[in-house]
């Protein structure tokens, strides 16, 4: 496991200070927080997956990973305002969206004395980057397991104004976005992403970081918006479905998961591997996003002559 960086104060401290043992700040920190929601009257969801980060060296990690002090920062999710707090020490213009009210007020108090800084409240996914930050910005957040996906896809969506992303979702999560083909965690997910954008992994972060403590280790990852080089948006989109269709039930040869997911007959589908040149019995999940794309320009050609829909 990568080591944190320690925090600036710890880099500062003078010889001879005692530092507090580690497992004594991680306790203080997470009953700090524990105490915090419960003055606030606020119990974490595990069914929406709320984990509050409680480790400030986690928190001053991914603040320095945004760079630039004075890129404007969309926060999604900023609970307590562990990292809204270091975010806006810069004086950078920063958007806060938080779904629960308590929360949500408990952050607009903490940033009263920031006038570039402010809190909207509501659902991330009914947003829209021109009316937060026109003129774009890196985004930041924790994202709950749950709502992970359907974040990236609202992410995605709103590129350009998305420059970058640094985000920390589950282990497994990140495991899918930057799987390879062949792999037991390649699927129609990281085809998706694979041509919206690039992801880097950056660092794991174990468990005890957070409040309530999860089961799983999360991974802080970066994603750049990008559309695949040499494609049309109508060929992503294709390519897409054709993705979900072919990997919807794994162990399936490509043949038979196409006909079934897209409802075709089979020698229209044969027909169309044919014309892609890919091997009916391979399974969808050993395909390239090269191939994938090589399959919708062929479904594209077979479509317009009358063929598949």
């Amino acid at each position: 496991m990568p080591r944190l960086a320690p925090s600036s104060s710890s880099r500062r401290r003078k010889a001879g200070a005692r530092a507090v043992p580690r497992a004594h700040a991680a306790s203080g920190a997470t009953s700090g927080v524990a105490a915090a929601l419960r003055a606030l009257n606020v119990r974490p969801s595990r069914r929406l997956g709320q984990n509050f980060l409680t480790d400030p060296r986690v928190a001053e990690r991914i603040t320095s990973l945004v760079g630039d002090p004075r890129e404007p920062v969309l926060e999604i999710g900023p609970g307590l305002g562990s990292l809204t707090a270091l975010l806006v020490k810069s004086g950078r213009e920063l958007v806060a969206v938080e779904l629960d009210l308590r929360l949500a007020e408990a952050v607009e108090r903490a940033l009263v004395s920031f006038p570039n800084a402010r809190v909207v409240r509501g659902d991330i996914l009914g947003q829209r980057m021109e009316q937060l930050l026109p003129g774009g910005a890196t985004v930041v957040g924790n994202l709950p397991y749950s709502i992970t996906t359907p974040i990236l896809e609202w992410l995605l969506a709103q590129a350009p104004r998305i420059h970058r992303a640094i985000l920390m979702v589950q282990r497994e999560y990140a495991q899918r976005l930057a799987a390879r083909p062949g792999g037991k965690d390649f699927g129609s997910l990281s085809v998706f992403v694979g041509l919206q954008a690039q992801v880097t992994t950056l660092f794991r972060v174990s468990p005890g970081a957070f409040f309530p403590r999860p089961e799983v280790d999360s991974v802080v990852l970066e994603l750049k918006p990008r559309p695949y080089p040499g494609t049309t948006a109508d060929e992503r989109a294709a390519a897409e479905r054709l993705a979900r269709a072919g990997m919807g039930t794994r162990r399936k040869t490509l043949a038979n998961s196409l006909a079934r997911g897209l409802g075709l007959p089979a020698s229209e589908v044969r027909a169309l591997l044919a014309s892609a040149e890919i091997d009916p019995g391979r399974r969808g999940e050993t395909l390239h996003i090269d191939e994938w794309l090589a399959l919708a320009r062929g479904w594209a050609a077979h479509s317009s002559g009358g063929g598949a829909r």
